[in-house]
């Protein structure tokens, strides 16, 4: 194996031959699979109707781990990976994310979290299993009192619970595979994650260049606040499934569910006139070329969006909102 030493100085990319890593004999590879997009968390009724909702998007789903983080994930193959040989076709390219480079295949968390037959780092979560989560420890009645520890709930759901079956991941829609904008993104067919920590540093950069190379993810941002913008649309049976469940007993309008709250605390769309501009994996250059780094590669200052529009139009129309 040869090792060589990053931009920074500190990281160790590892560069095996593929026949020589255990990524050529992995089964399914679900590390270019399934996409960690989002802290999540189950403290309360609000926490348990943004985890449902998240779930009845297609391609999205929760999962717990053994340490009681919760995480949004998004089900869909890397625009890298390739479907025929499974193999990644920038593999030590310049291009490649450091997350990809560096992640050491021979100690992989995800070929265990991942394995559908057990659970013993983490468990995923679709609709029903989340409200079978809900009724069977009683968490909204009990304010989450009654919340199980982790060897409780892997054993009731070995025992008990739904079944999973991770999400299809098979060829995207032509729609997909277009570049979204915000003209787009006005509709139904648009999911926009919490807010994501601003980065602190060029390995920041680094997960932002893994993030965006799954198709349909881009990189909403304003002056203050970044976030996942994803593609995707709504099941309308897991949505049937969460209406006759729980209506009406959560807050509700005009018949339908009402989680206008939620949808604004998330929304692209800034109530205080703020700008917002849209990026792919490819702007992330132009990005990191106007950001203001130390020695260390800490950040000392961001660029604005006026500064990011100025950079990219007139090439790249329909960034803003």
């Amino acid at each position: 194996m040869k090792e060589k030493t990053d931009y920074s100085g500190n990281l160790k990319i590892r560069q095996e031959h593929w026949q020589d890593s255990p990524c050529s004999r992995c089964q399914g590879t679900p590390c270019c699979r399934n996409l960690p997009l989002a802290p999540g968390r189950l403290e309360s009724q609000r926490d348990f109707i943004n985890l449902t909702m998240a779930s009845v998007y297609n391609g999205l789903f929760p999962a717990m781990k053994d340490s009681g983080e919760w995480t949004y994930y998004l089900s869909r193959s890397c625009s890298f990976l390739s479907s025929e040989t499974g193999m990644c076709t920038i593999h030590k390219e310049l291009h490649q994310s450091l997350i990809c480079k560096t992640y050491d295949a021979h100690s992989c968390w995800y070929t265990d979290a991942f394995n559908s037959r057990r659970y013993t780092t983490m468990i995923p979560f679709n609709t029903e299993r989340l409200i079978w989560l809900e009724k069977r420890y009683d968490l909204i009645r009990s304010r989450f009192a009654s919340s199980p520890d982790w060897e409780t709930l892997c054993r009731d759901m070995q025992a008990e619970g739904p079944g999973f079956e991770y999400p299809v991941t098979g060829n995207l829609s032509h729609a997909l595979q277009r570049k979204l904008t915000f003209k787009k993104s006005r509709s139904s067919r648009y999911l926009l994650f919490p807010p994501y920590k601003r980065p602190g540093g060029k390995n920041h950069f680094e997960l932002l260049s893994f993030r965006l190379g799954f198709p349909g993810v881009s990189l909403a941002l304003s002056d203050t606040t970044w976030a996942f913008l994803v593609e995707t649309e709504m099941d309308p049976a897991k949505l049937d499934l969460v209406r006759r469940e729980y209506y009406p007993a959560i807050e509700h309008k005009d018949g339908n569910f009402s989680f206008d709250s939620i949808v604004r605390e998330y929304s692209p769309y800034s109530e205080t006139g703020e700008q917002w501009v849209l990026l792919h994996r490819e702007d992330l250059p132009t990005l990191t070329a106007l950001t203001e780094f130390d020695a260390s590669g800490r950040i000392k200052r961001l660029p604005s969006c006026a500064e990011i529009l100025h950079s990219l139009q007139p090439s790249s129309p329909n960034r803003v909102a």
